[in-house]
């Protein structure tokens, strides 16, 4: 085995390992969703309830929360500004509907503090690139002729960059998901539970956003 070909095929395991990110993911976030997923909050709030709550305790009440059956919900809009949650998001009273509108809540107070750093434009590309990205693998695949492995290796580093990115931009996430949890806590919506619960509830809350490039994309409903 030459060192070309060594050099090579680590670039193309690295990409491998970019893209099944988003696939891991979302089986972590389905195995903490099973261990701990139907916990009922004790103090019997919904998520669009705790999501209000947060926004006035962080002085934002101008910012709606609206219900949403768009295909792609969950998510701070900052352009008008509202909260748009899923149905199930919405009315929901388990500990991990809450953590998840609490992370969306917090999005809007780092918009309150200007440091939201453009994550949903990011998060539109994200999911573009999810749903493109095989189909751009097939075509330089093909255009690439006798040099597959060459082909394979420059899209692998795409797929590393465009990965990096946008872990860089979880950072973002991760600091909503503290901004919402404190004020959860400041409000003693959080008493009752164990560390344990809550800990499994805001993980999956930030892992949502590094399963993006899947969970949005026509591979999930394929193998869904």
């Amino acid at each position: 085995m030459n060192p070309e070909f060594k050099i090579l095929l680590l670039f193309c395991l690295a990409g491998a390992a970019s893209l099944g990110l988003p696939w891991w993911a979302w089986w972590r976030i389905r195995r903490l969703h099973g261990s701990h997923g139907r916990v009922l909050l004790v103090r019997g709030v919904t998520g669009a309830q705790a999501a209000r709550i947060i926004l006035l305790r962080g002085e934002v009440p101008q910012v709606d929360v609206d219900e949403s059956s768009l295909a792609v919900t969950d998510f701070y809009s900052a352009y008008e500004p509202a909260l748009k949650l899923s149905p199930a998001t919405y009315a929901g009273r388990t500990l991990f509907d809450v953590a998840r509108a609490a992370r969306l809540a917090g999005h809007a107070l780092q918009h309150r503090d200007r440091k939201l750093g453009g994550l949903a434009s990011w998060d539109s590309f994200m999911i573009l690139w999810g749903n493109a990205w095989p189909i751009l693998l097939i075509v330089l695949t093909f255009a690439g002729k006798g040099r597959v492995l060459w082909a394979a290796a420059g899209f692998s580093v795409l797929a590393v960059i465009i990965t990096i990115g946008h872990l860089l931009k979880h950072t973002h996430v991760q600091d909503a998901a503290r901004r919402g949890r404190r004020e959860l806590e400041g409000a003693k919506l959080l008493d009752g539970h164990p560390e344990e619960e809550i800990e499994a509830a805001f993980l999956a809350a930030r892992l949502e956003h590094v399963a993006l490039p899947y969970s949005k994309t026509w591979l999930r409903v394929l193998f869904s």
